[in-house]
């Protein structure tokens, strides 16, 4: 067990359901005899100004509650710094916290906070905007923009469903140029570009099965231009993660590529849009200090 715990709690991730789950949370960690303190959110991008006053504070061990934005602002300014990250999974997807095998239910989470060992794990920027899961562009960034809409009245992995068809009426394969830092370059054509540090997004779609968060390389999964109907013949293997065999599918792992196109496109990154192509993706090896499960446990 930690000395201390400082949460900062997002009060309206995963529907209003983050709230709820803090509570219970609070009464574990009461039964336990952790010592601990909190802040809400109270807005885009507090969570990361509360992590870096809690840094100022002195604090050795701060804790994101809530899904993978709150997780993405507070490790943000984590990185790098030695300071324990812990993560209480309480939003819509909580895709990362699977990848770190973090069990979902309150309970669980709970005790993994309270007994597991910090462990080094990487995180990744694409040009200078940072994210912990994946980013990318193509198809994902429309299903971003319309998943939220739906986030307000759903949980779990409806929301992005619900989002990827309706951007399916969009889709929009565009030319790419590839420059792996090692290996030569390529082009090839994209519907979804994406750059891998966990091994699922948009609420349980596996798209990067091989990743290992602490390998210190991005796993990068390219599904090439195709029509709505192998799209949609596609999808179901690529939520299960059976995708890799596709001749649509290419996927390889690097620490450093870069992606070109002929014009710029917004970025996802960890379910936020922003900064565009063209873009370098890097891996960022063990830049966060992680109270997770070991790969043996």
């Amino acid at each position: 067990m930690q000395e201390r715990y400082y949460l900062i709690v997002n009060p309206v991730s995963g529907s209003g359901r983050g709230k709820q789950e803090f509570l219970r949370a609070c009464a574990l960690l009461d039964a336990a005899g952790a010592e601990y303190s909190f802040a809400y959110t109270e807005y885009h991008a507090h969570a990361k100004e509360l992590a870096r006053a809690a840094l100022d504070a002195g604090e050795r061990c701060i804790v994101a509650v809530g899904g993978d934005g709150t997780l993405n602002e507070v490790a943000s300014v984590l990185a790098d710094t030695g300071v324990t990250l812990g993560l209480l999974p309480f939003g819509t997807g909580n895709d990362f916290s699977q990848a770190l095998r973090i069990p979902q239910d309150t309970a669980g989470a709970v005790d993994v906070l309270l007994t597991a060992s910090p462990r080094r794990v990487d995180a990744a920027r694409a040009n200078d905007a940072f994210f912990v899961n994946v980013s990318g562009f193509g198809f994902d960034v429309d299903v971003v923009h319309y998943t939220e809409k739906y986030k307000k009245r759903f949980n779990g992995m409806l929301p992005y469903m619900l989002g990827v068809m309706q951007s399916l009426l969009r889709l929009h394969p565009v030319p790419v140029r590839v420059e792996p830092e090692q290996g030569e370059a390529f082009d090839t054509t994209a519907l979804l570009f994406s750059a891998c540090n966990g091994t699922q997004f948009a609420g349980g779609m596996h798209l990067a099965p091989l990743s290992d968060p602490a390998d210190g390389l991005l796993d990068i999964c390219i599904l090439k231009g195709i029509g709505r109907i192998a799209f949609l013949r596609l999808l179901p293997r690529y939520i299960k993660g059976e995708h890799l065999s596709s001749k649509h599918i290419v996927y390889f792992k690097a620490r450093r590529v870069t992606a070109t196109t002929n014009a710029g496109l917004t970025l996802n990154l960890d379910g936020e849009l922003g900064s565009q192509t063209p873009v370098t993706f890097e891996a960022m090896p063990g830049a966060l200090s992680v109270l997770a499960p070991t790969p043996a446990e």
